[in-house]
């Protein structure tokens, strides 16, 4: 009875060892963790009251300093050098151990404990949340891993993903910071999220060779139809650009209209047997056909070709209309030609005159 009263007491004793050794390593665990906090610096850098490198500093922070996240980004990315290298990131709003808060410019902080794949995917996280805010970046991510199994889907992503590009548009617009007038920011990494679309020459253009591509793997053939229809239109590198079919290009971004050429004509009614074949993307084909109509109907328009050449186009699209053109278009059209005859237009330019 005596053993059996000490082997209870002894038991209740371990047990009670084993939740204070227990308790003992969650405070040393929590503290461990307070010292890390959420990020570490990487460089030299301060604290600063704004997210500006003019603005007042708060203190200095050697490499290694532990901040912890204080949940804002800069409405912005700051292109700032450290050391020899321009680095475009966002600000960061951080609290220090002791609780002081300010703003570090992102490219000289990392997360702690991540893997460099995950750092990466927090930096871009973190670029999208400035360039976009919050809730468009949290659009783009979702709208990037989608997934497209009918042509049907492929129509409604591109809807959404046109839509979303007009916003992206501007916000690389007005969301860089940059050291000079001549940097320019390194953005390819949202090519990652932007699908069948590519940053290029300063805008965002579907790129109609990745279009096709998705479009061979899904059930139905309307988005093989509209893809090739692009890639048609817009023969420079397959990518939607200001220079299509029916232009003259004097310059990467700067053009004339190649009427008389005939491709006005044959990119109308391609357009008109994509709308028949394609009509899940009727208004992605509407938006060419107007891009290619106010090419001909625009008074301040100069064209490549000589007028009699002009006219024999309009003529030959006049009397065997495209299935596309609506009677107000070949109504527009028919004004236009009376214009040119008149001669109220600059032509023949490929002469150099």
């Amino acid at each position: 009875m005596y053993l059996c009263l000490v082997k209870k007491v002894f038991l209740r004793f371990a047990c009670l060892g084993k939740w204070l050794l227990l308790a003992a390593w969650y405070a040393w665990w929590g503290c461990s963790q307070e010292g890390r906090g959420d990020w570490q610096t990487t460089a030299p850098v301060a604290l600063r009251q704004a997210p500006e490198e003019s603005s007042v500093p708060v203190r200095y922070l050697p490499v290694g300093a532990p901040l912890f996240d204080a949940a804002a980004v800069s409405p912005y990315l700051a292109g700032i050098y450290l050391g020899d290298t321009l680095l475009w990131e966002p600000w960061l709003r951080a609290r220090t151990l002791d609780g002081q808060t300010g703003w570090v410019f992102g490219g000289a902080v990392a997360p702690v404990g991540l893997t460099a794949e995950q750092t990466a995917q927090w930096r871009q996280r973190k670029r999208m949340q400035a360039l976009f805010g919050p809730d468009y970046a949290q659009r783009l991510m979702e709208w990037a891993k989608a997934t497209l199994l009918t042509d049907t889907a492929v129509a409604q992503h591109l809807q959404q993903g046109l839509a979303l590009r007009e916003a992206l548009e501007n916000a690389l617009r007005y969301g860089l910071r940059r050291p000079h007038p001549a940097a320019q920011p390194d953005l390819r990494w949202l090519n990652d999220y932007l699908r069948y679309m590519r940053l290029y020459r300063g805008g965002i253009a579907l790129d109609f060779n990745l279009l096709g591509q998705m479009a061979r793997q899904t059930v139905g053939e309307e988005d093989d139809c509209f893809a090739h229809l692009g890639q048609y239109l817009y023969p420079l590198d397959s990518m939607e650009s200001p220079l299509p079919i029916w232009v003259f290009a004097l310059s990467w971004t700067e053009s004339v209209s190649n009427l008389g050429s005939g491709q006005h004509r044959a990119a109308l009614q391609r357009m008109g047997d994509a709308l028949q074949r394609a009509p899940l993307f009727r208004s992605e084909i509407e938006r060419f056909k107007r891009a290619l109509l106010e090419d001909i109907l625009d008074d301040q328009r100069a064209y490549w070709q000589a007028l009699p050449r002009l006219l024999a186009e309009l003529d030959q699209i006049l009397a065997e209309p495209p299935t596309c053109l609506n009677e107000q278009e070949r109504a527009a059209l028919q004004l236009r030609r009376a214009m040119l005859a008149q001669g109220r237009a600059r032509t023949d330019l490929r002469s150099g005159r």
